[in-house]
């Protein structure tokens, strides 16, 4: 009876001892598997389960720290899911389902202040968005009205309009002029990003090598009205000179006009306000002739309003003449040519 019951007993010992053999051999060809299934579960139940769960598997002391990383673990895998550009056709216009004309462009992710917000619009390497696209990355009021030539926005509490192919645009009465002009696509009005960064103060850089846009918050401000920001007096004549010497030229020649007047202005060798720069004895034929006085085209302001927001078309530019029309010896011999637009050339 004892021999039979050591024989059963050392039958068990060596079952027991197979099926650790066969649990540990599992466990080396199978590890990986099962720590990946281990782990993969693990993610999806810091995703699913709210920080409350993480406070009652933890000591007080454990409990800010541990809910903290989990929040960033889970922000940072959120924001790891639609980082990379994305090309592909869409429709040309602002009415996209009647399109006729596609257009390639690339979709470019969008950080704000560090954390991914959407997608930009990159063509020939020009980064663009959309102004209500742009106010909703800001966390800014936008309402938009389609007009027959243009859209007209109230966005942070500011009129904007803006129109196709346009290369400038108003902005709380101001004139903002572009690089680039403004594209339909894709149903949507596109402006480049250096003016809304003009417009709204928030700093915006697409990184061509990392192919994202970058936007930071902190210096967020509405551009200045025109109002406030024009100085009426120097508009007036400003525009006056402009249209007397410009009228009927290229608009960047009136430009370059306005720009050898404020030139002149900061120069130290002339006046320094607009009306003594124009007034100065001998410099202007409209001035003697009477001109001067006309009333400037709308186009004319226009041109002003811009040479003050700093458009420059001549460089630093101190003289202009019609060579068609005057004798040009003494400024070919005594100046720095530049550039002729339109029937000027400008010297420095």
């Amino acid at each position: 009876m004892g021999q039979t019951a050591k024989s059963n007993l050392s039958l068990v010992g060596v079952v027991i001892l197979l099926c650790a053999l066969l649990i540990g051999m599992g466990m080396l060809l199978g590890g990986g598997n099962v720590l990946a299934v281990d782990l993969a579960a693990q993610e999806a139940a810091e995703e699913s389960a709210p920080p409350a769960a993480a406070e009652k598997a933890t000591a007080p002391a454990d409990e800010a720290l541990i809910v903290t990383e989990q929040v960033e673990r889970m922000a940072m895998r959120q924001n790891l899911r639609g980082m990379q550009p994305v090309t592909r056709t869409v429709p040309v216009g602002l009415n996209a389902q009647n399109a006729v004309d596609m257009k390639e462009c690339t979709f470019v992710p969008v950080y704000v202040d560090g954390t991914f917000g959407g997608y930009s619009y990159l063509v020939d390497n020009t980064a663009y968005l959309s102004i209500p696209d742009f106010c909703a990355l800001i966390n800014e009021d936008c309402t938009e009205t389609q007009e027959s030539d243009h859209l007209q926005y109230t966005a942070a509490g500011a009129p904007i309009t803006v129109s196709v192919n346009a290369d400038n645009f108003t902005a709380n009465g101001r004139y903002i002029q572009l690089k680039h002009r403004t594209l339909a696509l894709d149903g949507k009005l596109l402006v480049e990003l250096e003016a809304l960064q003009r417009i709204f103060g928030a700093t915006v850089a697409y990184d061509s090598e990392a192919v994202s846009v970058t936007v930071d918050t902190a210096t967020k401000q509405l551009i200045q009205d025109g109002e406030s920001f024009y100085n009426s007096h120097e508009i007036y004549w400003l525009s006056r000179i402009i249209y007397a010497e410009a009228n009927g030229q290229p608009f960047d020649g009136m430009i370059g006009v306005g720009n050898v007047v404020l030139n002149r202005v900061a120069s130290s060798r002339f006046p320094n306000t607009v009306e003594g720069v124009v007034f100065e004895a001998g410099q202007f034929t409209p001035v003697d002739n009477g001109t001067i006085y006309n009333t400037p085209s709308a186009q004319a302001v226009r041109a002003a309003q811009l040479c003050l927001e700093g458009v420059n078309t001549v460089g630093n530019s101190l003289f202009f003449l019609n060579p068609s029309i005057a004798d040009a010896s003494w400024f070919n011999s005594a100046l720095t040519y530049y550039t002729t637009i339109g029937g000027h050339a400008f010297y420095i």
